[in-house]
């Protein structure tokens, strides 16, 4: 069974003697498709749309720009500021674009309100109604409902103003259109029953300025999630093919393609259970909410519950990428809040907040998000910089987090060396090195007391050798280094990991992988392990931080963490220089540390580390 494609019911609508009323959720595709497709088959005399007569041109100026998005900023006569986007996946704003392109007279008909930044309607499910058709779902659902009670006075009014503008245009049109919010639908139904005179409104603006928005906004949840209103533009380029399927199919496919942006960009693939997780918990979560299917935030918040911070990063980032986004450079860019914008560097408040998808609890380090034409900004500027101002080095907290994990490696490295050296014995005459009270209690039914016996002496660490991927052809991690300790508080560290560069998230700071590294104590002793002839015997690079591990540690102990344990050989070389390897498997260890401590920063110089700290992503 092929799936159910957007728009196919585009000829059940409601309709009204020669009006034909379409009500769309604001900023759902599913509308979008929908409107194009009625007036490119049906071909009205008048499109008349819920849009503020007074910003018109604006409007016609907004929409020409499509795909890419804009917003007009505008202040009423009451002095009042607010604020109308204007992106395709409206299908208000749709109607108006396909009325221009096939030069259908376009009349807006609704007066100026403060209402219109409430974008995300709060209603039936758009994938419903899209699946059933206007006609059908109005039928078979909200002529059963009770209607709910007016809002306000304002409300009714606002409706009884659009009716008599309709009315109008029904009188010097043949074919009506009327594309407006699908909650005023049933009341503009029952008022087009009657003659409606207009009622006084205010619809005057005084002024009014189209802008671009700025990247940063479309992740905020406005709107769309732009990957969906992308796959509705690529679709419009050629109408005559299918339409695009529907919300559900598409939502499945995003997932799986955020999955797989999240393995390419940090190596790691996403576990089978992780995929599962995500998905039964929208389920649920979308059960308990009373919808159907997940938006921006929940896809998110879903990502972060199912694994970690780093894969809602990594699905927030994919889904909010948007092929035709503005400059980001652009200092017109709008930049919005909930409650303010920033237009020419200056702060504007509204007087009608914006809805977030995201609460102001979980902002979902939006700082570090950027989009795809910002990361090709800062790449260009990281790869011609001027090679006299570079002066490459690591991020502080970053240090100081990777020593710890270091120290914290040789106290279980000590750990598990205690363990395999002492046994416990039923206690006879000597107590050894004490009671034992795990084999005591686990051997109850005896009725004897086990002690610790053998040697508990510890052993002193040099070196720390941590691979995470062994990458035996140098591809996933091409790049290798080696780094001093600046102070005595650091060690020596030579590393392979992924290219600088590669995925740059601010001016100067680029983030990478490691693929596995090698950290020797006390600092400023270590010459780069890579150049060195000494360690060209050895014929891979995992092996070779663990020969130079070896080399340069002044202590008999060498930790070795990886998936595998060491080969033989290197076990007899290090015991042939007074030496012992203590092996821990990398998958004993707490998977979120082992993540965090493979992802690191990369500055080009020191003078960034005072403002690095705005681009990380922190968990």
């Amino acid at each position: 069974m092929l799936p159910h494609l957007m728009g196919q019911n585009w000829s059940d609508v409601i309709r009204f003697e020669n009006i034909t009323l379409i009500g769309v959720l604001h900023h759902r595709i599913e509308f979008s498709v929908l409107v194009s497709t009625f007036i490119r088959n049906e071909k009205p005399d008048c499109i008349c749309v819920e849009l503020p007569h007074a910003l018109r041109h604006e409007i016609v100026s907004g929409v020409r720009r499509f795909p890419y998005h804009s917003v007009i900023l505008y202040e009423t006569a009451a002095k009042e500021n607010a604020v109308l986007m204007l992106e395709g996946s409206d299908g208000v704003q749709e109607a108006v674009r396909s009325g221009l392109e096939f030069d259908i007279p376009i009349r807006y008909v609704d007066p100026l309100t403060l209402r219109y930044p409430l974008f995300m309607d709060r209603g039936p499910d758009a994938y419903l109604i899209d699946l059933l058709g206007q006609k059908t779902f109005m039928e078979a659902f909200l002529s059963q409902a009770p209607r709910p009670p007016l809002e306000d006075d304002e409300n009714h009014r606002r409706e009884t103003y659009m009716a008599a503008r309709i009315q109008e245009a029904s009188k010097d049109f043949e074919k009506v259109l009327f594309v407006g919010g699908f909650s005023h639908i049933r009341g503009m139904l029952e008022l087009l029953g009657s003659p409606q005179a207009l009622p006084l409104m205010k619809t005057g603006v005084s002024a009014a300025a189209l802008a671009p928005i700025h990247p940063d906004s479309l992740k905020k949840g406005f709107t769309e999630i732009p990957k969906i209103t992308e796959a509705f533009e690529n679709w419009r380029k050629n109408p005559e093919q299918p339409s695009p399927e529907n919300r559900h199919e598409l939502v499945i496919q995003l997932m799986r393609a955020a999955a797989e942006y999240f393995s390419a960009h940090t190596h790691q693939e996403v576990p089978e259970y992780v995929r599962l997780t995500w998905v039964r918990f929208l389920r649920k979560w979308l059960k308990f909410k009373g919808e159907l299917l997940p938006d921006l935030y929940h896809l998110v918040s879903a990502a972060r519950s199912a694994m970690d911070e780093d894969f809602a990063y990594h699905v927030h980032e994919y889904l909010a990428d948007y092929a035709w986004s503005n400059d980001p450079m652009d200092p017109s860019a709008v930049l919005l809040d909930e409650d303010n914008l920033l237009f020419h560097g200056h702060k504007i408040i509204l007087h009608k907040k914006l809805r977030t998808l995201f609460p102001s609890s979980r902002k979902y380090r939006m700082k570090a998000v950027s989009s795809a034409k910002w990361k090709e900004h800062l790449k260009r500027n990281w790869e011609s910089a001027d090679a006299n101002e570079v002066d490459i080095c690591s991020y502080p907290p970053e240090d100081i987090e990777v020593e710890r994990w270091g120290s914290a490696l040789m106290k279980h490295a000590n750990h598990l060396l205690q363990t395999a050296q002492t046994n416990s014995e039923p206690f006879v005459a000597d107590f050894g090195h004490g009671p034992d009270i795990r084999e005591t209690l686990r051997k109850y039914y005896e009725k004897r007391i086990y002690v610790r016996t053998g040697d508990e002496g510890g052993l002193e660490f040099g070196s720390v050798v941590v691979i995470f991927d062994q990458d035996d052809r140098s591809v996933n991690y091409p790049f290798q280094m080696t780094w001093l300790g600046e102070h005595s508080q650091e060690s020596d560290m030579a590393f392979y990991s992924t290219l600088p560069g590669a995925d740059v998230v601010g001016p100067g700071i680029s983030r990478m992988e490691h693929g596995g590294f090698m950290m020797s104590y006390p600092p400023l002793r270590m010459y780069d392990i890579w150049r060195d002839q000494t360690f060209d015997f050895v014929s891979t690079r995992h092996e070779r931080l663990l020969v130079a591990g070896i080399a340069y540690s002044e202590k008999p102990g060498v930790v070795y963490v990886d998936k595998t344990p060491p080969p033989t050989k290197w076990k007899k070389l290090a015991k042939s220089m007074g030496k012992k390897i203590i092996y821990i498997p990398l998958g004993s260890l707490n998977p979120l540390h082992v993540k965090r401590m493979r992802t690191f920063h990369m500055l080009k110089n020191k003078g960034l580390r005072n403002t690095a700290h705005q681009f990380m992503k922190t968990d």
